[in-house]
C-alpha cells in the first residue's frame, strides 16, 4: 500500500533540463536547473546524488562541476565553471540515463563580451519629475544597447523613451521607490539592473509672505505683537525644520508670546541667535510651531539707519535650503547733531600775539569735529545736507579762513557787539576769505563746517577764554528726495571748550594736593584738641590749689583762745573789723562767744570800759589774704 501523494519513479520522458545559458563568461560560476517528475508529473525529491553533469568536449580539463542541490520542489540546481574560452558539449544524466535535451552546447567567452548592468541611485524632489538614462553607467560591447524590459515602480509612474526613463512620484509621497530593467547588446546578450529612487521632501516653502514691511528708525517695529502674513507649507508635519531670519542693516527679534494654559505649543520650539555677529534669528521646530512663532517677528534697524533694508528668510530641512527675501522700508526720524570736542585745549604760548591754532592735527590727539547721525545714511547728494555752525569766545578774537562759497551764509559777531551781522566787506584770496571776530556763524555742509573748525585760531589775553560751539541741524533728517513733507523741528546742540595757556593739574596731582590738605586739617584739629585738653587740665589743677590754700588760711586755729596775749599792734595788723548784721542763730552764738573773749581780754588791759553784750550788730574780724600770683 502506497499513499496517494507519494511520488513514483522518475519518468525520463517528462523530466528534463529546464534552465541553462548558452553563452557564459569564463571564470564565472554558472548554473543549470533540472526538473524531475514521475509519470503523473509529480515532482520527485531527494534524488540529487543520482544526477550528474557530463562534459563531452575534447579539452575538459579546465571545466569544474559541482554536485546538484535539491530545492525540495522536484527541481535541482547544479553549478559549473569554465576556465578557458571555447565550446563545451554538455549532458545531464540521471542514473546514467540522459535527460533531454542532450546534448546542448555552452559557449564560453571572455568577460568583455557580455554587457554589465550596474544598479543606479537617483533622487527627485516630491511633486517633481526626473528624466535619466539608466544604461549610462552600464557596460556593453559594440557601443550599442537597448532596454528591452522594465518593471513598474510602486509609488510613481514610469515612462520610457528609448534608453531614457521619466519618473514622477505620486503626489504627496516621499520616501524610497525602485524598479528593474534589462538591457541587450548587438550580440543579443542581456543584463539586468535596478534603479533605486529617493523621493526627497522639498525644503519648507512659504505659501504666504509679506510683500513689504514698514519700520521706523531706532524703534522696534511693530511695537506690539509681530508682522503678519508668514505661513509655511511642509509635507512632513512631525519633522523638525528650521527657519533663519537675518536683516542686512538690522536685527530680527521674537516678541513675547501669549501664555497658554494647556499643553504649550512653544515647548517644542528652539530659538537661537546663530554664530558670528549673532544677528541671525534661528527657529527650530515642526511646521505648526514655526507658523505660530512667525506671527511674532519684530524688526529693529541699526542705530540711526533708515532707508531700504532686506530681510532674508531661509527655510531648511535635512534635504536642502530655500531662500526668500522681504523688503523693509525704514522711515527716518530726526536725530540731534553731535559735537566732538574736549573739555579744554592747551594753546601754545608762542601764538599769543599773532593767534594760536586751536586744533593741530600733528599736536593734538583728540577729535575736534561736528556731525549728524542722519548724514551717514543720507540717500541723496551729500551737498544737500546742510547744518548751521556757530563758534564764539567770551574774550579775545577768533581767526578762521573760510571758502568763498560760504560768503552769503556767514554771519559775524564783532567785539563789544551782541548781535549777529551779515558779512559785508571781505577780501577773497584763492577762493578763501579771512575773518577776525568774536564769533562766527555759518551754514554749509558738514565737510565745510569741519574745515572751518580745523582752520580756527584764537588770539587773546593771559587768562584764555571759553569757546562756545553750537550746531543746528536745520531740521534735516534724510528726507531726500521729498523734503517738503518730511522736515522736522530743528535740533540744536551746544558745548563749551576752555582755551588755556597752561596745562592744568593732572588728576593724580589734584588728588595728592587734596589729600595733603585733608591730612593737614586733621593734624591741626588733633593738635588743637590736645592743646585745649592741657589748658583745661592746668586750669583744673590751679583751681584745686587755690581752694586748698583758702582752706588752710581760714582754719579755726587763728580764732581759738591763744595761750599768749596778743598785742594791740599785732591785732590791728592782722584783724580787720567791720560791722555786719547777722540774723543767724549760729553766727550770733559764735559772735557772742568771741565778743566775750575779747571783752575779758580788753578789760584786763583797760582799753575799753564797756561793750554791749546783747547787741545784734557785732564787729567781726576778717583775715587778710595775700593775692595768688600765677
Amino acid at each position: 500500500f502506497f499513499p496517494l501523494n507519494r511520488a513514483g519513479e522518475v519518468d525520463m520522458e517528462l523530466s528534463k533540463v529546464v534552465k541553462f545559458v548558452a553563452k557564459v563568461p569564463k571564470l564565472i560560476k554558472n548554473e543549470i536547473a533540472v526538473q524531475l517528475v514521475d509519470s503523473f508529473s509529480n515532482p520527485v525529491s531527494l534524488q540529487q546524488r543520482k544526477i550528474s553533469l557530463e562534459v563531452r568536449s575534447v579539452n575538459n580539463s579546465g571545466f569544474l562541476a559541482w554536485t546538484f542541490v535539491d530545492n525540495n520542489n522536484g527541481s535541482y540546481t547544479g553549478h559549473y565553471l569554465a576556465k578557458e574560452i571555447g565550446a563545451y558539449e554538455i549532458c545531464v544524466s540521471f542514473e546514467d540515463k540522459h535527460l533531454s535535451p542532450c546534448s546542448f552546447w555552452i559557449y564560453v567567452y571572455s568577460s568583455e563580451y557580455f554587457p554589465k548592468a550596474y544598479n543606479d541611485t537617483i533622487s527627485v524632489w516630491e511633486d517633481e519629475s526626473i528624466t535619466f538614462d539608466a544604461s549610462e553607467n552600464d557596460y556593453f560591447a559594440g557601443g550599442t544597447t537597448s532596454i528591452v524590459t522594465s518593471s513598474k515602480p510602486n509609488h510613481g509612474s514610469l515612462l520610457q523613451y528609448g534608453r531614457l526613463f521619466r519618473y514622477t512620484p505620486y503626489k504627496g509621497f516621499f520616501g524610497n521607490d525602485s524598479f528593474a530593467y534589462t538591457i541587450s547588446d548587438i550580440n543579443y546578450n542581456s543584463a539586468s539592473g535596478v534603479v533605486n529612487i529617493s523621493i526627497l521632501v522639498t525644503p519648507p516653502q512659504f505659501v504666504s509672505l509679506p510683500v513689504q514691511l514698514q519700520a521706523t528708525e531706532d524703534i522696534l517695529s511693530p511695537r506690539f505683537g509681530g508682522f503678519y502674513g508668514f505661513e509655511i507649507q511642509y509635507s512632513d508635519p512631525a519633522e523638525n525644520i528650521s527657519v533663519t531670519l537675518n536683516a542686512m542693516n538690522g536685527r530680527v527679534f521674537l516678541s513675547p508670546m501669549l501664555m497658554q494654559f494647556w499643553q504649550p505649543t512653544w515647548s517644542s520650539l528652539s530659538v537661537d541667535v546663530g554664530e558670528g555677529d549673532g544677528k541671525s534669528l534661528i527657529l527650530i521646530g515642526c511646521v505648526e510651531v514655526l507658523n505660530a512663532a512667525l506671527q511674532s517677528i519684530q524688526y529693529l534697524g541699526n542705530k540711526n539707519y533708515y532707508g531700504n533694508d532686506m530681510i532674508r528668510v531661509s527655510t531648511t530641512n535635512k534635504n536642502g535650503i530655500h531662500d526668500s527675501h522681504i523688503p523693509v522700508v525704514v522711515e527716518p526720524i530726526n536725530d540731534p547733531p553731535f559735537i566732538h570736542v574736549p573739555d579744554f585745549i592747551i594753546l601754545p604760548k608762542k601764538g599769543k600775539k599773532d593767534g594760536s591754532l586751536i586744533f593741530d592735527k600733528q599736536r593734538d590727539k583728540f577729535e575736534f569735529s561736528v556731525g549728524d547721525p542722519d548724514h551717514f545714511t543720507f540717500p541723496g547728494n551729500q551737498n544737500l545736507f546742510l547744518i548751521s555752525l556757530s563758534m564764539e569766545v567770551n574774550d579775545g578774537m577768533l581767526i578762521t579762513n573760510l571758502p568763498s562759497n560760504l560768503i552769503n551764509t556767514t554771519e559775524l559777531k564783532l567785539k563789544n557787539n551782541y548781535q549777529w551781522q551779515p558779512l559785508q566787506t571781505f577780501v577773497c584770496i584763492s577762493k578763501h576769505f579771512l575773518v577776525k571776530v568774536k564769533g562766527v556763524r555759518l551754514r554749509g555742509t558738514i565737510k565745510d563746517c569741519n574745515e572751518a573748525m580745523k582752520q580756527l585760531s584764537y588770539k587773546g589775553g593771559e587768562q584764555g577764554a571759553v569757546l562756545t560751539v553750537t550746531v543746528n541741524d536745520m531740521g534735516n533728517y534724510g528726507c531726500y528726495p521729498d523734503c517738503q513733507e518730511s522736515m522736522s523741528v530743528p535740533l540744536v546742540v551746544e558745548t563749551t571748550v576752555n582755551l588755556i595757556w597752561r596745562r592744568p593739574l593732572s588728576s593724580f596731582a589734584a588728588h595728592t594736593l587734596g589729600s595733603a590738605i585733608v591730612i593737614e586739617f586733621i593734624m591741626i584739629f588733633f593738635l588743637g584738641a590736645l592743646l585745649l585738653f592741657f589748658i583745661c587740665k592746668c586750669a583744673f589743677l590751679l583751681g584745686n590749689e587755690r581752694r586748698s590754700r583758702y582752706t588752710t588760711d581760714i582754719k579755726p586755729s587763728g580764732l581759738e583762745k591763744s595761750t599768749e596775749p596778743a598785742s594791740a599792734a599785732d591785732l590791728s595788723r592782722s584783724v580787720t573789723y567791720f560791722t555786719a548784721c547777722c540774723s543767724s542763730p549760729f553766727l550770733h552764738r559764735s559772735q557772742t562767744s568771741n565778743f566775750r573773749q575779747r571783752s575779758r581780754r580788753q578789760s584786763g588791759t583797760g582799753n575799753h570800759s564797756s561793750q554791749s553784750s546783747n547787741g545784734r550788730c557785732q564787729r567781726i574780724p576778717v583775715t587778710n589774704f595775700i593775692p595768688l600770683s600765677i
